[in-house]
């Protein structure tokens, strides 16, 4: 039951000064609060009284509201997603897509496409994930059988900047949410939490990891031979191989897995501590969405 309750926004991530972050508008509130009820219609009420119940356990209090005259547990969360902050409000949106409610679907859902947009209207600097998805074999009446479930719920992340946004992270967060990267996709989106928590080397590393494990899939969906243990020169060095991009192109990918080496913790940093610029974590983070995009545009 508890799962899924707890991984969410205000939990994730480090708390940002409010001169750095710009806030959510009653607009914003009012029109998910409206597109909700549109959209759930005869499910709207059993969603409300449930999705209540799941941030009640989550704030561990049996009352959400603060005017304390709200019994009716629809009413009750309506007034606090109305009066609540913001990294609150972002956590019920998470749980909307975690805690299966009456009227959520998955792995396809039209509330995240639209949720998104009502992002950009308020020019508000988040982004909604897709679910991630993964096969697993079990049987049906003692027949083998192939079923998905969910490997990644939808998670709120910030974005730095509408552009390399809208022209990489985005399109690269759509390919990882697809079927074998799964793994390339948690590491990546756990890149971005550390990033926004200014774990600047962690987040180097793991962009390193999401980096090799793109490569790796892309390998095996290509059918081109590879070693678990292929370092990402390796792995590089082998789909340029069987690319039609030029060789040039080798030392700015490789770049990723160069500063991962140099200046993340993943080798050690012995007597001398690694210190990584928010900068330097910033260019490797779109580097690596950017790099997504190049060689799975390349071999799809």
């Amino acid at each position: 039951m508890f799962e899924n309750l707890f991984n969410v926004f205000s939990r994730r991530e480090a708390p940002v000064k409010k001169a750095e972050r710009r806030p959510l508008t009653p607009e914003f509130r009012n029109r998910l609060i409206m597109l909700l009820q549109d959209q759930l219609r005869g499910y709207f009420a059993d969603f409300l009284a449930k999705l209540q119940r799941q941030v009640a356990y989550l704030h561990g209090t049996l009352q959400l509201s603060s005017s304390g005259s709200n019994h009716i547990p629809q009413e009750d969360l309506l007034d606090f997603l109305l009066t609540c902050s913001d990294e609150h409000f972002l956590d019920a949106i998470e749980l909307i897509f975690r805690s299966q409610l009456p009227g959520i679907t998955w792995p396809d859902n039209d509330l995240i496409p639209i949720i998104n947009q009502l992002f950009q209207v308020d020019d508000l600097p988040y982004h909604l994930t897709a679910y991630t998805t993964e096969e697993f074999e079990s049987s049906f009446h003692g027949t083998p059988a192939t079923e998905m479930r969910i490997a990644e719920y939808p998670c709120v992340i910030r974005k730095d900047s509408e552009i390399p946004h809208r022209t990489a992270m985005e399109p690269a967060l759509n390919i990882l949410a697809g079927a074998g990267f799964q793994h390339a996709n948690k590491e990546f989106l756990e890149a971005l939490e550390d990033h926004r928590k200014s774990d600047f080397g962690d987040c180097l590393t793991k962009c390193g990891s999401a980096f090799e494990s793109v490569m790796k899939v892309i390998c095996d969906k290509n059918s081109i031979g590879y070693k678990q243990t292929d370092t990402a020169s390796v792995l590089l060095k082998t789909l340029l191989a069987n690319a039609k991009l030029d060789g040039f192109w080798e030392q700015p990918l490789i770049m990723i897995a160069t500063l991962r080496n140099r200046l993340s913790s993943s080798h050690g940093a012995g007597t001398q501590p690694k210190a990584v610029p928010e900068h330097v974590a910033t260019y490797v983070v779109n580097a690596t969405a950017s790099a997504i995009l190049l060689l799975c545009g390349e071999f799809s």
